[in-house]
């Protein structure tokens, strides 16, 4: 196994392209360090919103016992016009995770840019973040959660 290039999700040795970010692998395997930030695409493998609740749910505690600090979710926004419910429910179910002190603290990706005092800070936590700066800035369709 090794360790995605872009996102750190562990993957097969074999696989060129990683099934958490889609991103494309070199041919010699790099080891980064693991646990930091993690990433998941909701979106693959649903059935609909519940079943990507409990993924949710499901990712959270893998990350929590991975020990990563930044956990990527991946939910889509409904460009097709007709959808956004899974990034709606994904957000409501974030909200019960901070009330119940599960998670510190999660930021829609529309409101994470380099104009928020809570994106900059969470950024100047967890360095591992600026790798992806430019393309989740301004991401609807994804959410960045801090365990």
């Amino acid at each position: 196994m090794k360790d995605c290039e872009i996102c750190g999700n562990e993957i097969p040795d074999s696989m060129m392209t990683c099934r958490f970010c889609g991103g494309r692998q070199e041919s010699v395997p790099v080891r980064r360090a693991r646990g930091r930030v993690r990433t998941v695409n909701l979106k693959l493998g649903i059935r609909g919103v519940d079943d990507g609740i409990v993924r949710l749910q499901c990712e959270l505690e893998r990350a929590r016992s991975s020990g990563a600090a930044v956990l990527k979710v991946i939910h889509g926004w409904g460009s097709s016009g007709k959808g956004g419910s899974l990034k709606e429910a994904c957000h409501a179910q974030l909200r019960r995770e901070m009330r119940a002190l599960r998670i510190a603290d999660f930021i829609p990706g529309e409101t994470y840019s380099d104009t928020s005092p809570r994106a900059r800070d969470l950024a100047r936590r967890h360095p591992d973040l600026k790798c992806s700066w430019h393309s989740d800035t301004l991401n609807y369709g994804m959410t960045l959660v801090e365990l």
